[in-house]
């Protein structure tokens, strides 16, 4: 009987994890809320809130506001931070293994971005300088190079 009881309380754990992360994804979390603060209403002062007296609509209002918000969390959550994870991280490209050092006589690996000034500008950075190529046919064009530190001339 332990076993059994143990069972069902695992799944009834999943599910109740399923159901919290469903209202927190798609945002239900705002009518759940209004609908408590109308729970509330309606066990304090007697309040029905789906009466159709002017107090009554105000209250259906609102609660029509929730469900806008909550579809806005949701098309936040299902598109835009979809896209946003897969774009971030693209404009930055490195090689080589994080942490380790290249070999002896190895020639430096650059990080490699996007410009964020002109999006057809790709920036090699250098411990001490700037390359800037021009994306061209499918190739790349040194443009200039720029130097970080350069000394201040009198």
């Amino acid at each position: 009987m332990t076993t059994a009881l143990g069972i069902a309380w695992k799944v009834l754990k999943f599910v109740l994890e399923v159901i919290a992360k469903a209202i927190f994804y798609f945002g239900l979390y705002v009518p759940l809320g209004y609908l408590l603060y109308g729970l509330a209403l309606f066990l304090i002062f007697g309040f029905d809130p789906f009466v159709m007296t002017v107090n009554g609509r105000l209250y259906v209002f609102g609660l029509a506001l929730c469900f806008g918000c909550s579809l806005i969390i949701t098309i936040r959550s299902l598109v835009i931070r979809p896209i946003k994870n897969y774009f971030n991280g693209r404009d930055v490209i490195e090689y080589g293994s994080a942490g380790k050092k290249p070999p002896r006589g190895a020639p430096e690996a650059p990080k490699i971005y996007k410009s964020r000034v002109n999006k057809g500008v790709i920036v090699y950075e250098y411990a001490n300088r700037y390359d800037l190529y021009e994306e061209m046919d499918g190739g790349l064009v040194l443009v200039k190079t720029e130097w970080k530190d350069s000394p201040k001339r009198k």
